[in-house]
């Protein structure tokens, strides 16, 4: 049995977000990195706009459209990337949170956990 870690539980996380997004967005983010700090994760992602939303994102009624449809989405789908965190996690995802920079191409995910993770870690 592979014993856990808080760097091999980052990186399922990270890789996970990359498929999620794949399927609902058609592209993954180009860089992805997770980070478990006691009882919260947090996503960073990357490179997470189409070509489309590209384009879209030059002007700022494009702007607006963009970042309006991801906050849609997120909203739609929220309850399918927390379970997929929580039992990556191995633990519940309380609650999330998501912003996006339209400019930057970038969005951040916070989750909140049920237990601290690290600690369970470090106990063994």
């Amino acid at each position: 049995m592979n014993q856990l870690t808080k760097g091999s539980i980052e990186a399922d996380i990270a890789n996970a977000v990359v498929r999620f997004q794949r399927e609902q967005q058609g592209r993954g983010p180009a860089d992805v990195r997770a980070h478990l700090l006691g009882e919260m994760v947090l996503v960073r992602c990357k490179g997470i706009f189409t070509a489309t939303e590209e384009r879209l994102a030059a002007s700022e009624e494009g702007r607006r459209l963009v970042r309006s449809a991801r906050q849609e989405l997120r909203s739609i789908n929220h309850s399918e990337i927390e379970e997929i965190i929580g039992q990556i996690a191995g633990c519940t995802v309380v609650r999330s949170f998501y912003d996006v920079d339209v400019q930057a191409g970038e969005q951040v995910e916070i989750y909140v956990l049920d237990a601290d993770v690290e600690k369970r870690l470090l106990r063994g």
